[in-house]
């Protein structure tokens, strides 16, 4: 290095700017401090590579090795500036972007005789344009509108969301004021707008109208930002304009929908009231009719059946059997009747809430035979009905004559639905938990389709035949058996016969 060369890398040594000074074989023979401190490593004196160490790619990606040197080999071909970007790879893994300007120095003869070299760090610029340019990828491709524009409201960036939502070309609004595309009765809020950004506050989600180049009035959701500059003052604002007329019209339908729906549940509502009330006093009158006519009927049956009595008395010195066949027969269909009347009666005091229980404690099995007496005198010729108890208790607490009733029904039934020199038997089982009762027949039984109806009220089996019945009898039972904490299940095969179980807690001891 001669003087000359000397005295120009001395006066180098102060600049932020990294200089390194070859000669003309391309060695580096002196740098600058800034050089020393680019990349915090010491560059290589003697060498025509300073930073063997460091990775090195041109601006296409391509790995740039020793033998590659388009700054020199510019230089030399009589260029006396060439510039080069080249991406340095740290040792920490990070990209650093230099801007390499390289000056031939030739001697008095014109020879080439040197280089000296200015590397400038432009990493933070390069940042800065990808950031750029992904921020413009992603402004074009929006399918909002995004529009910039000044403090006074000029128009200064238009993206294609813009473009297809009002329908004007980039160069047709650029430069103009954004008043374009404001309908006249809102121009006021684009000063109120313009107030805000200008103190530095963002107007987020602002639902207003706009106005397309067709002159169409489209409802639009705003969010305006204010845009800075790099001293932070405010410059300019940025819109997102989101076009919701679909979103409205769908809230309108909804809106109307609403409406007819509100609309359809009054006028339902109303026809309901009416109907309940309607219902109501129906259901009035039938409780009336149903208790007047299963009191009022009571009457003249039991006359009825009082006469047929009667009448079969004073023919007992005729020793006529038609007479004593046909009173019996009255006498049977009174019964029926009267069973009818009782059946009807129950049914209206469920419904109506009419039946309270009266619980108190007695001796089930005292209980049990008294009934088995009752319905025996009712049995069909040959029919015997049996009872038996077991477990080591017999008192329980329950309501004796809806349990009367339960016991009655389902006696009755194995009676009417069972022939003649059949057995019926009334099992009582009573242990520390609960209090069971069976009653078991062997009549003709329920068919397998029929068993699901079976505790409906107005349902009868549909091998019942022309044995009288109303098919609320059992419905009864298990509203009773209910009423009482119980439960009531059953085991039938057609044609062998029937057994019902009701089971209730056992609520006392003795």
């Amino acid at each position: 290095m001669n003087d000359e060369q000397a005295t120009f890398i001395q006066y180098y040594e102060q600049l932020p700017v990294a200089v390194y000074l070859c000669d003309r074989n391309d060695l580096l023979i002196a740098y600058n401090k800034a050089a020393a401190t680019l990349f915090e490593i010491e560059p290589l004196k003697g060498n025509d590579d300073w930073y063997p160490t460091l990775t090195k790619y041109d601006q296409e990606g391509h790995l740039i090795n020793t033998n590659y040197k388009p700054l020199t080999t510019g230089l030399r071909a009589r260029k006396d500036i060439v510039r080069q970007e080249i991406r340095f790879q740290l040792s920490s893994g990070a990209d650093c972007y230099i801007l390499v300007s390289s000056v031939a120095v030739r001697d008095k003869d014109g020879n080439y005789d040197g280089s000296i070299h200015t590397l400038s760090d432009i990493t933070t610029q390069r940042r800065y344009e990808k950031q750029q340019a992904l921020l413009a990828a992603i402004v074009g491709s929006s399918e909002d509108a995004i529009i910039a524009k000044d403090l006074y409201g000029q128009i200064t960036s238009w993206n294609r969301g813009a473009e297809r939502i009002f329908g004007y070309k980039p160069h047709e609004v650029i430069g103009k004021h954004v008043g374009l595309i404001i309908p006249n009765d809102k121009l006021t809020e684009e000063k109120r707008i313009i107030r805000a950004i200008r103190s530095g506050k963002t107007v987020e989600h602002f639902e207003t109208l706009r106005k397309t180049n067709a002159g169409v009035i489209i409802p639009t959701s705003l969010t305006i930002s204010p845009i800075r500059d790099a001293r932070d003052r405010i410059i300019g604002a940025s819109t997102i304009a989101r076009d919701i007329s679909r979103q409205k019209k769908a809230e309108e339908q909804i809106k109307n929908y609403t409406l007819h729906l509100e609309d359809m549940v009054a006028r339902r509502t109303a026809e309901l009231n009416l109907s309940l009330q309607k219902e109501k006093e129906l259901g009035l009158l039938k409780s009336r009719f149903v208790s007047m006519a299963s009191h009022e009927f009571r009457t003249p049956l039991s006359a009825v059946k009082l006469s047929a009595s009667l009448i079969g008395k004073y023919a007992e010195t005729y020793h006529d059997l038609n007479i004593i066949k046909h009173t019996d027969k009255i006498k049977n269909a009174v019964n029926d009747l009267s069973a009818i009347l009782g059946d009807f009666l129950s049914l209206e005091k469920l419904e109506s809430g009419k039946i309270s229980i009266s619980a108190s404690e007695f001796n089930l099995a005292e209980f049990c035979r008294e009934i088995i007496l009752e319905m025996q005198m009712l049995a069909k010729p040959g029919q015997k009905l049996i009872y038996t108890h077991s477990g080591r208790f017999e008192m329980v607490t329950l309501d004796q004559q809806l349990l009367k009733n339960c016991l009655n029904n389902l006696l009755s039934n194995a009676i009417k639905y069972s022939g003649e020199d059949t057995l019926i038997r009334l099992d009582t089982e009573l242990n520390s938990k609960e209090c069971s009762l069976s009653v078991t027949d062997q009549g003709i039984g329920i068919p397998e389709a029929d068993k699901a109806h079976l505790f409906s009220a107005f349902f009868r089996a549909s091998n019942t035949g022309t044995t009288q019945g109303t098919g609320l009898g059992l419905n009864i039972v298990a509203r009773y058996v209910g009423l009482m904490n119980g439960a009531i299940k059953f085991e039938s095969q057609p044609g062998f016969g029937t057994i019902f179980t009701l089971r209730f807690p056992r609520l006392s001891v003795s």
